[in-house]
């Protein structure tokens, strides 16, 4: 079974995390089989009956599970002339198409200089998990939500590029049919498209959209959140295929993301996220990874160096992946979901932020205080080979709405400087009591 998945957590993702969705439609039929035995099946099914337009689907969602990509285009282009209007069908038959293009091998790739070849000459900023509200709980801030980033404005619109993670569909009318009515465990969010004002408004420049909240709304929701970013000109790297490319300071920057679900590059495979970052370290001068992985709360402060699982799902070694994708060329690698600050280090003279914590969870979540309560604004000064030169937090704390407030006591700086000691000995980064950062 790929990556690990049981039948068990198959139908997991179905009922759960990807109900309402084409795929999870698919892989509610997968229930107490292998994809192994769907793919047999349904090789017998559409030898018997080509004109069958499901089996054609089911057989690509087990082709894809066992990583035949080519398999799964082949099949879907038989449900395309079939019948074109199936749904889910352009967003999945892409993907696969994709991942046929990635070809991953190895990992790594030419070898990194791991000193700055000069002065910074790029600054980015980067914010955490941002759900600015969600409409489907009635949990909306007055007008543009224009004062839920008042805190970070500076921080964020006085770097180069500034990124954070949109951790929610965007939509004003979609319906969403993840979680059941009496459910008390699962989250659906979608922000009002009007929202993005508020990014806008903050300086934010591109946002990763890799996230287990991507699919909230399904697969039209995912590209109705990309079409609403277009709109409000921010740029976006979520599904398959879809990484942003910014020209800033008269450079390239290529922003590459991934998480855990089956819509984007995934965490738990590191080849292919390699992959991934080598070709866009092709066409780009400098490479940002985003990943959506860990634990999740209180508790997942720690990077542990294996495989995390939160609800049911295989989450990443994010410390594998983040070294790994350095090594295949990104220059900045930062990292969010699990709602609480983690340690950063330095790795071949690129930073890795393990996590940023919850920027705004308007009403949802980080509205508690403690560890989920507390964020940052990391800015990041790079040299033009993409080498860490310094940086600076910001240090934030969340308020009983889960807004933003500046935070003059720096819990922040005390915390990520606890956990770099803990979880990074000899590579980790420090906060000053000034806030600036310190390079191993």
């Amino acid at each position: 079974m790929v990556r690990g998945y049981t039948p068990r957590v198959l139908t997991l993702l179905a009922t759960a995390a990807l109900a309402g969705s084409a795929v999870g439609d698919a892989l509610a039929a997968f229930e107490g089989m292998s994809a192994e035995e769907m793919h047999d099946r349904m090789s017998v099914q559409t030898a018997f009956a080509p004109d069958d337009a499901a089996a054609w689907w089911t057989l690509g969602w087990a082709a894809y599970q066992l990583r035949d990509f080519t398999g799964a285009v082949e099949a879907w282009d038989e449900v395309a002339a079939l019948d074109p209007s199936w749904r889910g069908l352009d967003f999945w038959r892409d993907a696969a198409a994709v991942r046929v293009a990635l070809n991953p091998g190895p990992v790594g790739g030419p070898p990194v200089v791991t000193s700055p070849d000069g002065p910074a000459v790029l600054t980015v900023a980067a914010g955490g998990d941002t759900m600015l509200g969600n409409s489907l709980k009635n949990r909306v801030a007055p007008g543009n939500g224009e004062g839920l980033l008042e805190a970070v404005v500076e921080p964020l619109s006085s770097a180069d590029l500034a990124f954070v993670n949109v951790e929610s569909a965007i939509s004003d009318d979609l319906p969403s049919t993840k979680c059941g009515p009496q459910s008390t465990s699962c989250y659906a969010f979608r922000t009002p498209s009007r929202y993005t004002a508020a990014l806008v408004g903050a300086g934010v420049d591109v946002v990763s959209h890799a996230n287990n909240h991507a699919m909230d709304l399904g697969e039209v929701g995912m590209l109705s959140t990309a079409a609403a970013l277009d709109a409000a000109g921010i740029a976006h790297a979520g599904r398959y295929g879809d990484t942003a490319v910014l020209e800033v300071a008269g450079r390239t920057i290529a922003v590459v993301a991934a998480h855990s679900g089956e819509c984007c590059l995934n965490v738990n495979d590191v080849n292919e996220v390699a992959a991934a970052v080598r070709a866009a370290d092709a066409v780009a001068d400098l490479v940002l990874f985003s990943f959506h992985g860990g634990a999740e709360g209180s508790r997942a402060r720690r990077v542990p160096g294996r495989v995390e699982v939160a609800w049911g799902e295989r989450r990443g070694d994010v410390r594998l992946l983040a070294r790994h994708a350095v090594e295949s060329g990104a220059d900045l690698v930062i990292g969010h979901g699990p709602h609480v600050l983690r340690g950063m280090e330095v790795w071949q003279g690129r930073l890795i932020a393990y996590s940023l914590g919850n920027l705004v969870g308007y009403r949802q979540f980080g509205t508690k205080g403690g560890f989920t309560g507390t964020s940052a604004v990391l800015e990041v000064e790079l040299a033009s080979n993409g080498a860490v030169t310094g940086g600076r937090v910001h240090p934030l704390l969340l308020d009983e709405e889960a807004v933003p407030q500046e935070d003059p006591s720096g819990r922040a700086w005390k915390q990520l400087t606890e956990l770099a000691g803990l979880d990074f000995p000899t590579t980790g980064v420090t906060v000053s009591e000034a806030g600036r950062l310190v390079l191993p």
